[in-house]
């Protein structure tokens, strides 16, 4: 199966927000394939296209751009690395099936993901920032989470660039082409709103496999993941509880305010609303 016969599903979202979890319901579905994160966007093509793009303010002549001009670089240069790599998915299955890539960092690179695959469908995932960082804490504790181990000032800054990503792909992404998923909706009511997403994504479903892909990715079932299985990790505690809400009770009042103010603008926008201890309280 090539790329241009097999229909592309891409999931992003800032980190510890749920994509894996989305990732993997979505890879239960049999009309998907799949496989572990490509950062083919983000760590490769990315940021070649990046360099390209600063090459234009040095004075010397050199590189990729004294041969190739901008649109030349992307479809000659950029753009088959990603349908190559597409394609060796899409190769491991039956011919029809959804090719499914989760790499949080994806929305970071959405227009160049425009251009490149200007047929694909982009599935967002969203979480409160206050529950992000809580996950961000927890795993920065652990040996595999070095990378999370960030100042609040660093993490919001981070999350709110996940964010404004999106919301710049949503100026100009159709809704059929681009959704977004909050985690704490997803949370509540799983079958329902993995229901809207199936049907947005082309895929059909029923009761009975949407009961399915709940079952098989409840945490505790994620945690007990064969090895050589899509959702199985050696790394301690990478799924943690997974609560929608659980950073009230992780976070001090100190850091929840210092989030709040970093990221309110960003917070609102995406349907946050500031913490209240009172109506917390009487809820």
């Amino acid at each position: 199966m090539t790329l241009a016969n097999a229909p592309s599903l891409l999931v992003g979202g800032c980190p510890r927000s749920g994509t894996s979890w989305v990732h993997f319901m979505l890879a239960t579905h049999p009309d998907t394939v799949t496989c572990r994160e490509t950062h083919v966007y983000d760590k490769y093509v990315g940021p070649l296209k990046d360099w390209y793009d600063q090459e234009y303010s040095l004075e010397a002549s050199d590189g990729l751009s004294a041969i190739f001009d901008e649109t030349e670089f992307v479809d000659t240069i950029l753009a088959p690395i990603v349908q190559t790599t597409l394609a060796r998915i899409a190769a491991k299955a039956d011919p029809g099936k959804i090719v499914l890539e989760k790499t949080p960092g994806n929305i970071l690179y959405h227009e160049l993901v425009a251009r490149i695959q200007p047929d694909a469908k982009f599935l967002f995932v969203a979480r409160d920032p206050r529950a992000v960082y809580a996950s961000f804490k927890a795993a920065s504790k652990e040996s595999w989470g070095g990378w999370t181990h960030k100042p609040i000032a660093d993490f919001c800054q981070s999350w709110t660039s996940y964010m404004l990503a999106y919301l710049a792909a949503r100026s100009y992404m159709s809704a059929d082409r681009l959704m977004c998923v909050h985690y704490e909706k997803l949370k509540t009511d799983t079958a329902r709103h993995m229901a809207d997403i199936l049907k947005w994504a082309g895929l059909k479903t029923s009761k009975a496999l949407l009961g399915e892909i709940v079952e098989k990715n409840g945490i505790d079932a994620l945690r007990a993941a064969d090895v050589g299985t899509l959702a199985h990790d050696t790394r301690k505690d990478f799924y943690r509880v997974g609560k929608a809400y659980g950073w009230v009770d992780e976070l001090d009042i100190s850091e929840i305010r210092e989030i709040e103010k970093r990221c309110i603008n960003a917070m609102t926008v995406m349907g946050y609303a500031r913490y209240s201890p009172l109506q917390a309280a009487v809820s």
